[in-house]
């Protein structure tokens, strides 16, 4: 039987730029408005959580190369495995598919901290 970390629901990623972290306007659609978060989200079925990790942020305006592909947290969020990779090199993306609903942007630390969806207990000083 799978264990339920060998695959996670979600994934996001870490990545520092221009003295913040890359980051995500939240949809108004979704009742998120004011609201920020890392890029990512949901991995589809067979898809590996590295390459989830990249499309998702992708999606969301941003290309980060992921720096390993072993995440450096994972933590249980609403009852579904969450894993959080680091990132580096991200680049803000011009033309994206959620563009319209979220808007790339950089947040602080403390913004980061305070955004949410298990964000609160990433250890971002080691980043």
């Amino acid at each position: 039987m799978e264990d339920l970390e060998d695959q996670p629901f979600a994934v996001f990623v870490l990545a520092p730029v221009d003295g913040g972290f890359a980051a995500t306007t939240r949809p108004a659609d979704r009742g998120e408005t004011g609201r920020i978060g890392l890029p990512g989200g949901k991995v589809d079925a067979g898809e590996d959580p590295v390459m989830a990790a990249k499309r998702e942020a992708f999606e969301e305006g941003w290309d980060i190369t992921i720096i390993d592909e072993k995440p450096f947290h994972k933590q249980l969020v609403e009852g579904k495995m969450v894993w959080w990779f680091k990132g580096f090199q991200p680049k803000m993306l011009s033309n994206f598919k959620e563009s319209g609903r979220i808007i790339p942007i950089v947040a602080t630390k403390e913004q980061i901290s305070q955004s949410g969806y298990g964000n609160n207990n990433l250890n971002i000083v080691s980043i």
